[in-house]
């Protein structure tokens, strides 16, 4: 059973493993700059989080004794559920697109605009010819982020905080993990609702598809506004376009309804009886503190 001990620990190694990640990469970068494509550059970002996040926690899972699938948890949940989370996602997103707007021209002569990760990352993987690669560079991430961070961490997370603690915790904990200020905003709102499906849920199948699809639309969405764009390949030029406050304000609505269905059909979570609670999630191996 994953504890809140075994979370923080499992941080530290992952940042340990991060760093030194970091470190190669950037060694690598320096000294064989000009041999990278952008191919290469968008599929090396790719594949890195396998053995920066996925790996160290699967050793961590086996070496600690546990099932892998309730680590991990890898649970069978409804599949209007699956749908509803998905397209709130994309709700969600397009209110949190149009605030990256705008905070992006807001700090456009600041170093957190100019040495973006995200920028960079967007700016680089615009530039692939393979639609192949680009799905694999945009869709795997969401794989070793979904396991290790709503999987293991705010599991552990949820047996010794309450709810509301565990996943903003944990969202706090993966926005922080991307190094990068204009895209730890961009993902940690989205990241918190996540964390509350997987909360009812006790499933990350949701968030897991959700997350996917979802870096793939904002690709692919830049990629077509830069097409667009009168033939402009540069990024600042869809960087330029001001943000839509209406669009913001719709999906907002939008989201808020799924909400509200979500709450309809998804699993009670927090009730006084207990039995219930386990009865309801026959896969639920510890209640959280404070879930009572």
């Amino acid at each position: 059973m994953v504890t809140a001990k075994d979370s923080w620990k499992l941080v530290g190694l992952l940042f340990l493993c991060f760093l030194f990640a970091q470190a190669v990469l950037l060694y690598l970068v320096l000294s064989f700059g000009n041999k990278f494509n952008f191919d290469s550059l968008v599929l090396l970002n790719a594949m890195s989080l396998i053995f920066i996040l996925l790996l160290p926690t699967v050793l961590f899972v086996i070496v600690r004794g546990w099932n892998l699938l309730d680590a991990f948890r890898l649970r069978p949940t409804s599949l209007s559920i699956i749908v509803i989370t998905v397209l709130a996602t994309f709700a969600l997103s397009l209110t949190v697109s149009q605030l990256v707007l705008c905070i992006i021209q807001s700090l456009r002569d600041s170093v957190f605009v100019e040495q973006s990760k995200l920028k960079n990352f967007l700016y680089a993987t615009s530039k692939v010819n393979s639609p192949t690669l680009i799905v694999l560079a945009v869709m795997l991430p969401a794989l070793p982020e979904e396991l290790v961070f709503r999987g293991v961490i705010q599991q552990g997370f949820e047996r010794r905080y309450s709810p509301a603690t565990a996943i903003v915790l944990t969202s706090i904990i993966f926005a922080f993990f991307h190094l990068d200020l204009i895209q730890a905003f961009s993902v940690l709102t989205i990241a918190i609702f996540w964390g509350w499906v997987v909360w009812r849920t006790q499933s990350i199948l949701p968030t897991l598809l959700a997350h996917a699809l979802q870096n793939a639309l904002t690709i692919f969405s830049v990629i077509s506004l830069m097409s667009a764009n009168e033939g402009n390949s540069e990024l600042n030029g869809v960087f330029d376009i001001s943000p839509n406050w209406l669009v913001a304000s719709l999906g907002f609505l939008l989201w808020l309804v799924l909400v509200l269905i979500l709450l309809r059909i998804m699993p009670k979570r927090g009730d006084k009886d207990e039995s219930a609670v386990v009865a309801i999630h026959p896969y639920q191996t510890g209640i959280a503190n404070g879930g009572n």
